[in-house]
């Protein structure tokens, strides 16, 4: 199987407009193709990601990584220990 990506429109009232487009034919039978339609959605963490990010500075980066060179780690399941997650 072999893929095309194309661009296309999405008009007002929800319909998709394709660019003039053919392929070329691969037998004299009509056949069936795949079509796959991805929509960009509005991102919806994206104050989550921006307050993140300000949070994020590089003395805490370093210091943690210090610690991290140091030993001065908690083991996996002990994170674990203290959430609802099974």
């Amino acid at each position: 199987m072999k893929a095309y990506e194309l661009t296309a429109n999405v008009t007002a009232d929800g319909k998709i407009e394709l660019p003039d487009f053919r392929l070329s034919p691969t037998s004299s039978q009509p056949s069936r193709v795949k079509v796959i339609i991805l929509v960009s959605e509005p991102e919806e963490n994206s104050e989550e990601l921006v307050n993140v990010d300000e949070d994020f500075s590089e003395e805490s980066f370093k210091k943690s990584w210090q610690q991290a060179i140091a030993g001065e780690t908690v083991p996996l399941s002990q994170l674990w220990e203290e959430t609802d997650i099974a």
